[in-house]
């Protein structure tokens, strides 16, 4: 009876959460909304149950189809163009965030697996999956993953809001969608997408974990995903709920987690992860000042294209502001493919090299 009143009750409060979430514009909120609900009530349900293993194989798999969906070949032109300076930045993005990953493992003493996915950026989502396959501290990376959202989304709206030349477009929507949906489809209409893209997820996680890969089954997903997108055979999509639902359930899992002692570590930690976001967002700041001074780029968009995510957050300031939000999205979408495979092999050469 207590174990079902306590799955009850988890079950009502995390819908409640993200709804709330959801609805206050909260990065991620059917994620950190449940996270939170999941983690009061594991602090006070002493021998709480965890998610089953199938639950966080099915949320990983359809993370992997999201992070594909998220994908459109149509960018490659843009970023061909400026292939050079985009290249640079986004190797630089990437060599920043694990210099202050290793400066936070030092100062902190923690681990450096757990440090360098918990600041990867651009893929929250994604290295909050992998890390507990990877044998990271998951609740350790949701900290500093969600804390340099939160610092990215309030930065970026700021900049957009108060920096000259960054007024709202009339149609800013439109470059998007045309640079999103310019690719000829061979699998058109909403049944026959939805029932390819768990096709396709199912197959590419299957694949991904009996190959061993490291988060397999969002690995697998994503690269079948991907190869499926620049073929133009079908642009993956879930129902409605199906996203909701797979963060639901990943942040239930690092929610139960977490108990008293694990609680007091983060609050410790806190001051620290913060300075850490905040620097690396200056610091990629920097590497827009570069990119637009390479490529004439304006400034609103350089910054945007370089802020360290997350993607869906930044497109929409780009949307609204006097941005070029075609090459914004461009950019943040190599990064983001580029950080989900940086932080699968650092995972496991990390793990090799201990």
């Amino acid at each position: 009876m207590r174990t079902a009143l306590g799955w009850t009750v988890l079950g009502v409060g995390s819908l409640l959460a993200g709804l709330v979430a959801q609805g206050t514009g909260l990065p991620a909120g059917w994620l950190v909304g449940p996270m939170l609900v999941a983690l009061a009530l594991a602090l006070v349900w002493e021998k709480h149950p965890t998610v089953p293993r199938w639950g966080r194989t099915l949320s990983l798999a359809v993370v992997g189809g999201m992070l594909a969906a998220a994908f459109r070949p149509s960018v490659l032109p843009l970023i061909a163009s400026h292939w050079l300076p985009v290249s640079l930045v986004v190797c630089g993005t990437l060599l920043l965030s694990f210099g202050a990953g290793l400066l936070l493992s030092g100062l902190a003493n923690l681990d450096r697996k757990t440090t360098a996915l918990g600041t990867l950026p651009g893929a929250a989502s994604g290295m909050l999956a992998m890390s507990g396959p990877l044998g990271a501290d998951v609740r350790l990376v949701a900290l500093m993953q969600y804390t340099r959202v939160v610092v990215v989304v309030v930065t970026a709206t700021l900049v957009g809001r108060f920096v000259p030349g960054a007024a709202p477009q009339p149609a800013s929507g439109q470059g998007f969608q045309t640079a999103s949906h310019s690719v000829d489809l061979l699998v058109q209409g909403r049944v026959p997408t939805y029932a390819v893209t768990v096709m396709i997820v199912a197959l590419g996680a299957w694949v991904g974990t009996r190959l061993r890969l490291p988060a397999g089954a969002l690995l697998g997903s994503l690269i079948f995903g991907v190869a499926l997108e620049k073929f133009g055979v079908v642009h993956l999509a879930w129902p409605t709920g199906v996203p909701q639902a797979a963060y639901l359930v990943l942040g239930l899992w690092v929610g139960l987690l977490f108990d008293g002692a694990s609680v007091k570590r983060a609050g410790r930690l806190f001051p620290l992860v913060l300075a850490s976001a905040v620097g690396l967002v200056l610091a990629c700041a920097a590497l827009g000042w570069a990119l637009a001074a390479l490529t004439g780029v304006d400034g609103m968009t350089a910054y945007l294209a370089t802020t360290p995510g997350g993607i869906e957050s930044v497109a929409i300031v780009a949307l609204g502001t006097e941005a070029d939000a075609p090459l914004v999205l461009a950019v943040q979408m190599l990064r983001l493919l580029a950080v989900v495979f940086a932080g699968s092999l650092l995972g496991r050469w990390l793990s090799a090299s201990r």
